[in-house]
């Protein structure tokens, strides 16, 4: 392979003359992550998408046959890689998609027929493999972006799992700009990801200075004013009134203005056990629940004053009172709002408000950011906070800003008090700030990662962040390709503070951590040096994935849609089953015509018991199928909720006795998959039982009906029952096609084929009629 290093552009097999700028860096890491599996570890703004590109246009060039899969977190970055792929590798525009869960299984599995290089959401193709709609067989790179989330159960992990098994041409890059600053979770993220070696680039590696230009960053610390501070010692004055009483019964507590939320949560953690261990728990306990559950609540709003601002804080307060309205709300939330305490720092609060007292922060964000747009008209400026409350609350102080053009970016949500944005105006948005329609940009944890967001002359981080991953993304944001800036606002004896001095310590330790890991014999991966390039030493195992069983032979489960994103529905894979996911109405799994399976989780068992879904969901169970299972998922029920182990004990008995639903239970969630395996055993293979859905009656729409019509036939399960109806339209029509034609339907073979159209031409027998 001829490596031409003519600048100023690269010149590769299947690269697009002039598409990408020549940088000595990225042609060294393509040149590595070809040969072998690799975690490539490169600070924002130096180009891993870039990397991601030559090195798939390198094993196209290779297996031109192939497939290259690139998976990106969400839609807006799975849209932009799409559209950077484009541009860049010398293949059909139309060959290059994205798909995404905004797109149905079936249209996803025929656009991945057709297509070279697909990008896709990691759900999306979970659920794909998941239900077997395609194979990884074909691809020969995948690409993982924001490597760092491959850890536990997030899909990435099992995809990289399902290419192990199946891919003929095996070969994965990670990208990340920042993998962690502990040892072991780098170690983690490679193993889940089977990638052999790290690559890792800062701005001082000798082949990525050149490219660098200067960051001037600056820390501005803030003074909160005496009326904040009274708010704050309300406040401190109602959690020390909720902790005493845990003092009083032994337990031991930090004093107030040093409780954090981690502690809170512990204490919770070792009272919940603690009932647990009881037949009738004492009432303390469940108070001391309630206290610290309302604790919880003003840790946050001590946050809320102290670093994002009162408009904010009060919106947050709006929110505490909409849950306890729609009954979502916990005692402990219940009892927080109906304090006298409480309402003394609310009522100060709008006082404040309606006097125009605002966060400091928010003078200085108007001195910075008029500042910034008096010396130069055309900035770009990007504002990270943590909250889309205090999004709000920053575009409406910059409004009066007359040389500011100011937008909000955040995420979606489920909040009906701000439902945010649809991923299409996320992609909308951005655009208008690459267009320059907007000049200032204040967004959430949305725009800190991987987003192509353009050049910005000046970030802010408006509160600081308490983990290393978004600090060094939201840095990345300026500084690329000319000088830039960072101001961090640091609010003094607030959460700021604590959260600042944190990743700072992280920060220091991180290079020793990745040098350590470049180093150390023991970890399974290598890095190379730069002299390491002349020869190639890499070679990649080509193995065939494991034969499956055919079809009609293996175990089948119908699988409601909303289980497909969950580990169950992975083990499940894992074994083998073949998998059909649809909305269910009633029951998570069906193993046959006669029994149906509800799954909770134990946290969710006590939840559906707490709201009153629990035994509506089971009656109706009981009412469809003829045997109805229960499994309860977890190691323990009791001790998890401040509920009244009686109470659960109760329900369950009720459960099993009035209801007459069997009762499993499972610790995890391979067992609950080992579980739905051997009932599916038992059904289909042993008692030979069809798999189809059931409905009550009154809920079943036309299509379903047709199913059911159909599937009555021996043979003939709801999946080919829907086959049939998809090719032939209507029951007419099937019920008129000749055996050769019903032989062309997946599934449906010459017995299922001579069986239907044997009975349709049998005459009921006159012995039978009443």
């Amino acid at each position: 392979m001829e490596w031409l290093q003519k600048e100023p552009f690269a010149e590769f097999p299947k690269i697009k003359p002039g598409s990408i700028e020549y940088r000595d860096y990225q042609v060294n890491l393509a040149r590595v992550a070809e040969r072998e599996s690799t975690l490539v570890v490169l600070s924002t703004g130096l180009g891993k998408t870039v990397i991601a590109a030559l090195v798939a246009a390198l094993r196209l060039d290779k297996y031109p046959d192939s497939k290259i899969l690139f998976l990106a977190p969400s839609r807006p970055l799975a849209d932009q890689q799409a559209r950077f792929l484009r541009r860049v590798v010398d293949v059909p525009e139309d060959s290059v998609v994205c798909l995404t869960g905004q797109d149905g299984p079936a249209v996803r599995k025929e656009v991945w027929k057709k297509s070279k290089i697909i990008v896709m959401t990691p759900q999306a193709l979970q659920n794909d493999l998941v239900q077997g709609s395609y194979g990884l067989q074909d691809v020969s790179l995948i690409v993982y972006d924001e490597a760092h989330r491959g850890v536990g159960n997030y899909a990435y992990t099992f995809v990289a799992e399902m290419y192990e098994r199946q891919g003929l041409h095996q070969l994965s890059l990670g990208l990340t700009a920042s993998p962690g600053h502990e040892t072991e979770q780098i170690k983690t993220v490679c193993g889940n990801l089977r990638l052999q070696r790290v690559e890792i680039r800062d701005h001082s590696s000798p082949d990525v200075k050149k490219y660098v230009v200067a960051i001037d960053s600056e820390v501005r610390y803030i003074t909160l004013p005496s009326e904040i501070e009274v708010l704050r010692d309300i406040l401190y004055e109602l959690l020390k009134n909720y902790i005493s009483p845990l003092q009083n019964y032994g337990y031991s507590v930090p004093d107030p203005r040093r409780l954090s939320k981690k502690q809170i949560l512990d204490l919770q953690s070792q009272i919940r056990k603690e009932i647990g261990t009881y037949t009738r728990p004492p009432r303390h306990l469940f108070m001391l629940i309630r206290n610290l559950t309302a604790a919880l609540r003003v840790n946050s709003l001590l946050e809320f004053i102290g670093t994002q601002g009162l408009t904010p804080t009060l919106r947050y307060i709006q929110g505490m009172y909409e849950e306890v309205r729609n009954k979502k709300g916990s005692k402990g939330v219940a009892d927080l709002i109906s304090r006298s305490e409480f309402r003394q720092f609310e009522n100060l609060l709008q006082a404040l408000i309606a006097k125009g007292h605002r966060h400091p922060k928010a003078e200085l964000l108007l001195e910075i950011v008029s500042e910034q747009l008096s010396f130069n008209k055309d900035s770009r400026i990007l504002i990270f906070t943590r909250f889309r409350d205090t999004a709000i609350e920053v575009v409406e102080t910059l409004s009066q800003l007359d040389e500011a053009r100011v937008s909000r970016f955040v995420g979606q949500s489920s909040r009906s008090l701000d439902k945010g944005f649809s991923q299409k105006k996320q992609i909308a948005i951005l655009d208008g700030f690459r267009n320059n329609e907007f000049n200032v940009l204040v967004a959430t944890q949305v725009g800190e990662e991987g987003l192509d967001i353009p050049e910005c002359n000046l970030v802010i981080f408006y509160d600081c962040v308490p983990s290393v991953v978004p600090y060094i993304q939201r840095r990345g944001r300026t500084g690329r390709r000319t000088p830039g800036r960072v101001v961090i606002f640091v609010a003094r004896g607030t959460h700021d503070e604590y959260y600042h001095w944190s990743v700072l310590s992280k920060l220091k330790r991180m290079p020793s951590t990745l040098r350590d890991l470049g180093t150390a014999q023991d970890m399974g991966v290598s890095q190379t040096s730069l002299d390491d390039f002349e020869e190639d030493t890499g070679t990649i195992a080509e193995s065939l994935p494991p034969t499956t069983k055919r079809r009609n032979q293996r175990v089948r489960l119908i699988v409601d849609s909303r289980e497909l994103s969950t580990a169950v529905a992975r083990e499940l894979a894992r074994l083998d089953v073949d998998i059909s996911g649809e909305r269910l109405q009633i029951g998570d799994y069906v193993a046959s015509e006669e029994v149906a399976i509800e799954r909770k989780e134990a946290g969710d068992f006590i939840q559906s018991l707490i709201d009153g879904r629990l035994f509506s969901q089971l009656s109706a169970l009981r009412a469809a199928y003829r045997r109805p299972v229960l499994i309860i998922e977890g190691e323990q029920i009791t001790g998890l909720r401040a509920v009244n182990p009686a109470a659960v004990f109760g329900a369950l008995a009720s459960i099993a006795i009035r209801i007459q639903v069997p009762i499993l239970w499972t610790r995890n969630a391979e067992e609950t998959a080992q579980m739905l395996y051997r009932i599916a055993v038992i059904e289909q293979r042993e008692d030979k039982k069809p798999l189809r859905t059931r409905t009550a009656e009154s809920r079943a729409s036309d299509a379903q009906t047709l199913e059911y019509i159909l599937s009555g036939f021996p043979g003939v399960d709801t999946v080919i029952s829907r086959a049939l109806l998809e090719e032939f339209g209507t029951l007419e029509r099937v019920f008129t096609a000749e055996e050769k034609e019903l032989k062309r339907v997946k599934g449906v073979g010459p017995k299922i084929a001579g069986t239907i159209r044997r009975l349709l031409r049998t005459r009921y027998p006159k012995s039978t009629r009443q």
